[in-house]
């Protein structure tokens, strides 16, 4: 049963905290660099290639190509901040380290390990 002070308590409380916002602004970058990365390999590279099949098919078709890879990358964007806002609103606060943190940081990780992978991969090949 909510009170009145555990309900305006639940309508105070920040969306995001300081680490999530972070982590979540590093995600953003990532994924722009990497649509930024896919847009000018398959306008400007003769040789470029997807190593996701589901866009592969697409690299024929620049607009298309680009339109895909930045509405995938939108929509997970997406899900990842409402995910994280769901479980900053499910679960108490003062925990460290919850599911909202763990979202955040581990997303903004993963995308930045990738995109590393990604350029240190194309530094070999092109070498």
């Amino acid at each position: 049963m909510n009170t009145c002070t555990e309900t305006s308590l639940l309508i105070t409380m920040p969306l995001l905290n300081r680490l999530q916002k972070y982590s979540l602004a590093l995600l953003v970058v990532f994924m722009l660099t990497d649509i930024a990365i896919s847009s000018w390999g398959v306008l400007y590279a003769p040789g470029f290639t997807e190593a996701n099949t589901l866009f592969s098919r697409l690299v024929h078709r620049p607009l298309q190509f680009i339109t895909a890879i930045g509405a995938a990358k939108l929509a997970v964007m997406a899900g990842i901040i409402a995910a994280t806002i769901w479980f900053n609103r499910r679960e108490p606060a003062g925990e460290t380290w919850h599911g909202g943190d763990i979202i955040c940081s581990t997303a903004a990780l993963g995308m930045g390990a990738m995109l590393l992978v990604l350029i240190a991969g194309n530094l070999v090949v092109l070498s």
